[in-house]
């Protein structure tokens, strides 16, 4: 477990499914408004989990719960990207607050923060990569508050919503990181 002082990241386990089931039935909760909700999203998961636990040293889905009340709340998610060198892969981050109850009180930034620490720390890494569509203003304010650059715009790159949609590319550099922020 990673520990921050109002969340905690840690595996999934078997006991976690109900909860993410539940954000799974509505578009909103499991993977947001800026996400592409396809009904065998929950099957693919529940697949990858029964294979790997989603935890392995090239990706994890690590769940967010919070020190005092011990709830689930959202999850983070990394996967290491072999692009534009696939000997020198790198980390893609990403994160998602399915309670809708406990968006905006700052666990998000909070889960990110751990883990880009985590990755710095655990992985010989130089950069963190992150995703976001251009419209989600949240995200991009959260990775801009924690020192990730905008690199660019990769236009009408994702199928969303019956329109194309353009995602803003983000990187956070090793010599970068400020682990006081937030």
């Amino acid at each position: 477990m990673i520990q921050g002082e109002r969340t905690l990241l840690r595996p999934f386990r078997d006991e976690d499914w109900p909860v993410v089931e539940e954000w799974g039935q509505n578009r909103n909760a499991l993977w947001g408004p800026f996400q592409r909700f396809q009904l065998d999203h929950l099957p693919a998961l529940r697949e990858a989990y029964q294979q790997t636990g989603l935890l392995t040293r090239q990706s994890g889905f690590l769940l967010i719960e919070t020190i005092k009340e011990q709830q689930v709340v959202g999850f983070v998610r990394y996967t290491l990207l072999a692009f534009p060198d696939a000997d020198l892969p790198y980390p893609e981050i990403g994160c998602g607050i399915g309670d809708r109850a406990a968006r905006r009180q700052g666990y998000a930034g909070e889960a990110i923060k751990l883990l880009i620490g985590y990755l710095f720390n655990g992985y010989p890494t130089e950069r963190l990569a992150a995703f976001t569509d251009t419209e989600n203003e949240p995200a991009k304010h959260m990775l801009e508050k924690l020192g990730f650059q905008q690199e660019g715009i990769l236009r009408r790159t994702m199928f969303r919503d019956g329109r194309w949609c353009s995602i803003a590319a983000y990187s956070l550099l090793r010599d970068e990181w400020n682990p006081a922020r937030l």
